[in-house]
């Protein structure tokens, strides 16, 4: 029996227009009905989920900042801070290849200007509660996640030069065209989500996950009926028990009727 769905945001649960599925509410009844809990895994910041989801923010789990910052009935319960000195020399690795930065704290989004509309129009929507910065390197504030934006690709470029001096320190994952997160070696959704199993006593088998790209791999592994979506990455498709509809046919939505209501 599932106990426990948890769905990527962005290409998963939202459409290509990033609208929420139309019968969210009815499906969030029907699953508090039958005691079952549904987490957001996403890789933005609890900042503008709480904005998202501000009717839920009791009954909805909430693995942010891919499972950097975890919050379960509005209490923060899971926290992984970088240290300084890693950070900073991350920030000046990164400007070595004109890559942009977001440092998502503990009481803001700090960033330099990212230098063209379409990046700042990238950033208006993902974050909320931003600090714009003449020097990333100036910011004091805890900083759990960094989110890298290149313009040249993410997965093409940004991503083996990051690889090479820091695999051992970090974890980065491409969650889009244009973007990495990097979180500190071990932080990922999926042992975020193992973290709210343990805190809730629910199995692997218990568990429904949902995921479109490669930073949702870990996530599909904690969970043994586990989803791609049909507009997934062709990688992720191959750890996934099952292969959802597209985002645009709301393919989270009909598979949770389909296996669990």
């Amino acid at each position: 029996m599932i106990r426990l769905i948890a769905s990527d945001m962005d290409g998963t649960l939202l459409d290509s227009q990033r609208r929420m599925p139309p019968d969210f509410d009815e499906m969030m009844a029907k699953l508090y009905e039958r005691e079952i809990h549904f987490a957001v895994a996403s890789g933005r910041s609890y900042a503008t989920l709480k904005e998202q989801f501000q009717d839920y923010l009791e009954e909805l789990i909430f693995i942010c900042d891919n499972g950097a910052y975890i919050v379960y009935q509005q209490e923060l319960i899971g926290l992984s801070l970088m240290l300084e000195e890693d950070l900073r020399e991350l920030i000046q690795v990164c400007r070595s290849f004109d890559g942009k930065l977001l440092l998502c704290g503990m009481h803001g989004t700090y960033h330099e200007y990212f230098g063209t509309e379409e990046a700042e129009e990238e950033v208006n929507h993902y974050y909320v509660n931003q600090v714009l910065v003449e020097d990333n390197t100036t910011v004091e504030d805890g900083v759990f996640k960094i989110a890298l934006y290149d313009e040249k690709g993410a997965q093409e470029h940004a991503y083996p030069i990051l690889k090479k001096q820091f695999k051992d320190r970090f974890t980065m994952q491409i969650s889009g065209k244009n973007w990495i997160d990097i979180m500190n070696t071990g932080v990922n959704k999926g042992t975020g989500l193992c973290r709210i199993q343990e805190k809730l006593g629910i199995l692997p088998e218990e568990t429904m996950a949902f995921g479109d790209y490669m930073n949702d791999y870990e996530l599909l592994l904690q969970a043994k009926e586990s989803f791609a979506m049909a507009n997934a990455h062709e990688d992720l498709k191959k750890v996934a028990a099952h292969i959802a509809r597209s985002n645009d046919e709301q393919g989270v939505m009909e598979a949770i009727r389909e296996y669990v209501l």
